[in-house]
């Protein structure tokens, strides 16, 4: 299991909002999936967390399976594994004061628990990436 957090000047609400509505400003170009920089990235309540390429082309990074705004979003997370293999990621969204701190706790799932060790160390190294990016960015907003 991979656990990392980040703690964000902003109230729960706010940083829900921010990491779902605007995760396309924070999310690092390095990390993008369509090889396009300046692709779009959707976490939407519908159920999609999915890349779009400038040219249209659409990547499915995985599928929220819990959306308790502005608590808790949970995904089966296909990246580097498929939507036959999902691992889990859990983003909690918890107050400290007036800030809020998100924990994201990636896991494996039954379906990709023989992928987990191959994979774990890759995917540390982008959330340690990515949650500097949405710090450095949530601060800018």
């Amino acid at each position: 299991m991979i656990v990392n957090s980040v703690l964000l000047t902003m109230d729960a609400a706010e940083a829900f909002a921010f990491v779902t509505a605007r995760i396309s400003d924070w999310w690092p170009p390095e990390r993008r999936h369509t090889g396009d920089k300046n692709s779009s990235i959707f976490l939407l309540a519908s159920g999609r967390f999915y890349e779009r390429a400038s040219d249209g082309r659409e990547v499915e990074l995985g599928k929220v399976t819990q959306w308790n705004e502005p608590h808790v979003i949970v995904l089966d997370f296909y990246i580097a594994t498929g939507p036959d293999h999902p691992t889990e990621v859990e983003m909690r969204f918890e107050a400290e004061g007036s800030q809020t701190r998100l924990t994201v706790i990636h896991r494996p799932k039954p379906e990709s628990a023989h992928l987990w060790d191959e994979r774990s160390p890759r995917y540390a190294t982008s959330w340690s990436m990515v949650l500097a990016s949405l710090e450095l960015h949530a601060g800018l907003a």
